[in-house]
């Protein structure tokens, strides 16, 4: 596995444990602070692997799908 697919594994898994634990703080009616500081540290992990996954790419952002994906924000409006 190379280590673009190992990170993309990793991401996935990482979503999943955010998505759990959003969960349990949904069922904490939204009062624990400890799952609060958990879901934010996962999702600033989660940032740093996007932008590392990114700089796979380099500075090419497409993704193959057909799509344009313009991070422009002055067009952002499409």
């Amino acid at each position: 596995m190379s280590e673009q697919e190992e990170l993309m594994d990793n991401l996935l898994n990482l979503d999943l444990e955010i998505i759990y634990t959003v969960r349990d703080l949904h069922k904490e009616n939204w009062n624990s602070d400890s799952l609060k500081a958990q879901v934010e540290d996962l999702l600033k992990i989660r940032d740093e692997m996007v932008v590392k996954l990114m700089s796979f790419n380099g500075d090419d952002h497409s993704c193959d799908c057909g799509d344009e994906h313009n991070h422009d924000e002055s067009n952002s409006s499409k």
